[in-house]
């Protein structure tokens, strides 16, 4: 019972204690400084406005197209940079070659993108998700090469003492030995993948819940805005809870 009552404490009521300090602020915030619902909306006003939206098949586009563009790009960024991440880890000429090009990229930050994306792909679909797929890359390949270089050298011997080679060493041995730093990546490239996404449609896109904000800011419709910022952070922390569970039921699976 008691182990029952510290897991009811802490996924459920210290949580509700947070958000319920963030509410008591808001609303003191507004009584404090009478702040128009322009400027500052209730709480309560929020809600509501976030109840509308959920009622309007608009609202769950923007949602999906989102979504869409968000769960494509990021695959490809995790095939591609898990795979490009290996090659670094296992070919020291590759990952000579590949290095300063990918040291070089990684800092051009996936925003930097946008104004050529939006040149070269308009506003469509295809932009963003590119865009998503560059933020996720870079995370995946630094990741990937850094734990495939830190595999257990032993593992490798016994691997090579087995008969494997190369290839099969490095596919049966050093991607599943590499699995919890590759598993850990990929739920830190989610995050950056979703907010390339949301940022990338505040300035060029025809669907999705950036543009839904940036539309409802034109109108100074400050409660629409408001609650579509916590739609973005309701729907990014699912996914990222979706990404652990995934992890961890591949970890336990393998």
């Amino acid at each position: 019972m008691r182990s029952v009552a510290r897991l009811v404490a802490n996924r459920v009521l210290l949580p509700c204690l947070g958000a319920l300090l963030v509410l008591s602020l808001w609303e003191a915030t507004l009584l404090a400084y009478h702040l128009p619902a322009i400027v500052l909306p209730s709480p309560w006003a929020v809600a509501a406005t976030l109840v509308e939206l959920v009622g309007t098949l608009a609202f769950w586009r923007d949602v999906g197209v989102s979504l869409y563009e968000f769960t494509l790009g990021y695959v490809i960024g995790v095939v591609l940079g898990v795979a490009v991440g290996t090659l670094m880890g296992e070919s020291r000429g590759f990952r000579m070659s590949a290095a300063p090009v990918v040291e070089s990229l990684r800092f051009i930050v996936p925003f930097a993108w946008i104004p050529l994306t939006i040149l070269w792909f308009g506003t469509s679909y295809t932009g963003k998700i590119v865009l998503v797929a560059y933020a996720v890359f870079f995370v995946m390949v630094v990741s990937t090469a850094r734990a495939v270089a830190q595999v257990e050298p032993t593992l490798s011997r016994v691997g090579t003492m087995l008969g494997m080679d190369r290839w099969r060493l490095a596919w049966n041995v050093h991607l599943r030995a590499a699995a919890p730093g590759i598993a850990s990546a990929a739920r830190a490239a989610a995050a950056i993948g979703w907010i390339a996404v949301v940022a990338a449609e505040y300035i060029g896109a025809s669907a999705g819940l950036g543009l839904m904000i940036t539309n409802a800011a034109t109108s100074l419709a400050t409660a629409v805005v408001i609650a579509g910022m916590i739609v973005i952070g309701l729907v990014g922390a699912g996914v990222s809870a979706l990404i652990r569970w995934g992890s961890r039921t591949w970890l336990d699976y393998r």
